[in-house]
């Protein structure tokens, strides 16, 4: 008998990747609470998030330390390259939980993708899951978005976001591309108020956003349209948290603009 997969699907939101409903603050455990109410605007989707360029906002690399209930367990990383086919984006995920000093869980995923004029060109997806692999290609064709996944070939609109967060303008839809199954899922994306969000070595304002529908999850933006957190359940009832560690600190912000 196969032994059970308590993490699987443990990113699908990105997900990475299916997620269940959100819990309390960031940080437990006595640490400095990470989500406490902000003094802010908040994020403007509709100015923010038009002709959206990832490398203006953040450079060619966003980094993320991933936490199952508050302890380290991974690190998510994503990168930006500008080509001669459009923009390249490589996002890659490791987890691995240890028990008793054994390795008891261990996730790898990578998608790297094409987006031309704002749009997914193409997608390529890779998964292993604890030793379960697969696989998801996309392709645009004909005013048409050509999925290949698990569950065999679907034609998308065009313009649908993949779940890599990244592209704030995902907040302005109400369908998303799964990345570990290849499925579309309808959700609900409101915005929930401003908070006060750990990264690095210190604090943030960021607007938070939760997912119904299909998929749920939260997810964390600042006033710029950067992604800069991630919360949800996994199907054992941990707690997952991603926490940005490439993100500037509020001084740190200051010092740049000097």
């Amino acid at each position: 008998m196969p032994r059970p997969k308590p993490f699987k699907y443990l990113l699908a939101t990105l997900a990475i990747l299916a997620a269940q409903n959100a819990g309390s603050a960031f940080a437990q455990n006595g640490e400095l609470s990470a989500l406490t109410p902000a003094q802010s605007d908040g994020l403007d989707r509709n100015a923010a998030c038009r002709n959206f360029d990832p490398i203006a906002r953040y450079g060619n690399e966003l980094v993320f330390q991933i936490r199952r209930n508050d302890a380290p367990v991974g690190q998510h990383i994503v990168r930006f390259n500008r080509g001669q086919d459009g923009l390249q984006v490589v996002a890659q995920s490791n987890i691995d939980i240890s028990f008793l000093g054994f390795n008891a869980y261990s996730f790898r995923y990578r998608s790297e993708s094409i987006w031309q004029e704002g749009q997914l060109s193409t997608l390529s997806v890779k998964v292993d899951d604890d030793g379960d692999q697969t696989s998801i290609a996309a392709r645009r064709e004909n005013d048409q978005l050509v999925v290949d996944g698990p569950d065999g070939q679907k034609s998308l609109p065009p313009g649908i976001f993949p779940t890599d967060h990244w592209h704030c303008g995902v907040l302005q839809t109400d369908q998303v591309l799964n990345t570990l199954t290849g499925n579309p899922n309808a959700v609900t994306i409101s915005q929930t108020g401003g908070e006060r969000l750990a990264v690095g070595n210190g604090m943030i304002n960021a607007t938070h956003f939760t997912y119904d529908g299909e998929l749920q999850t939260n997810a964390w933006y600042d006033a710029d349209g950067r992604w800069v957190g991630l919360r949800f359940k996994a199907r054992d009832g941990s707690e997952i948290t991603y926490r940005c560690t490439s993100c500037q600190t509020d001084n740190a912000q200051k010092d740049h603009r000097g």
